[in-house]
């Protein structure tokens, strides 16, 4: 019988990173062991923690934790000071919606930081901004993805990828870009649907995103079927000589190797900022 847990908070913490490993891979859910081994326990001090007789809080395990199972640092420190459940954190992890506006509600801006903007793919944007020591104003709305200010922008850039981390990098570039709006869509037909709808100055656009044939797509922009004056930058896995040509070829731009990385999404949107 185990003891009564003199850490509650840290039982709950690794009720969560429990059952979240289970979600990440139900067929072979991390074992108790190997999440022990994650923040540097043995198994004796990891079945300590996992009744709650052993306190498990210190910024470095809690980083861990959230690099290990993909876990909002913001919140993993909640649930170890015993603010949020398991169940609670749970929630909040598993809708965009509640955890942008958690993050906005709690998050602390660092240094000489004047403001933040956090945005997901469910359209919710939050804002922080500091009004002085301590003080900050925080709010939380929702918004339709961006396409309502897009075709009133004339700096409108559209990506097709359907690589989630590049998704989130592109949105959170574009959240604090004044004047410029990001549309990110991981359908090539809505990727196409929004061009035809917006056209955006450019087309980020994975050549082999699945339904469409990116060279023929390319080519149809270009022709003014669907864009105009859009500027496409294609991306693919693969930078075989024959890919790059062809794409070349159809009209575009540039070809940059996939996954995205900031440095290319950072000089496509640096580019956007000095057309007029």
């Amino acid at each position: 019988m185990p003891k009564p847990p003199l850490f509650p908070a840290s039982a709950e913490l690794f009720r969560l990173v429990q059952e979240t490993a289970h979600l990440l891979s139900p067929a072979s859910p991390t074992s108790d062991a190997e999440i022990g081994r994650i923040v540097g326990f043995e198994s004796a001090r990891t079945s300590r923690w996992k009744y709650g007789l052993i306190a498990v809080s210190d910024s470095a395990r809690l980083l861990a934790l959230s690099q290990a199972f993909d876990l909002d640092l913001t919140v993993l420190a909640h649930v170890s000071a015993g603010y949020l459940s398991a169940a609670e954190a749970t929630a909040i992890l598993s809708s965009e919606d509640r955890l942008i506006r958690f993050l906005t509600e709690h998050s602390v801006l660092l240094g000489d930081q004047q403001a933040l903007t956090i945005s997901g793919a469910e359209g919710t944007v939050g804002r922080i901004v500091r009004r002085g020591p301590g003080a900050y104003h925080r709010a939380a709305r929702r918004s339709p993805q961006g396409v309502a200010t897009a075709l009133a922008s004339d700096k409108a850039i559209v990506l097709g990828d359907d690589n989630p981390q590049t998704l989130e990098l592109f949105r959170n570039l574009c959240a604090g870009e004044t004047g410029l709006v990001g549309v990110a869509t991981a359908s090539a037909a809505e990727a196409l649907m929004l061009v035809g709808r917006l056209s955006p100055r450019v087309l980020v656009l994975d050549l082999f995103l699945g339904g469409v044939d990116g060279f023929a797509a390319i080519k149809a922009i270009l022709s003014g079927e669907l864009g105009g004056h859009t500027e496409i930058v294609a991306t693919s896995a693969s930078l075989a000589p024959e890919i790059t040509r062809t794409a070349l070829g159809c009209g575009a731009v540039e070809v940059v190797q996939r996954p995205l990385r900031a440095r290319v999404l950072s000089r496509v949107l640096a580019k956007l900022r000095t057309l007029a």
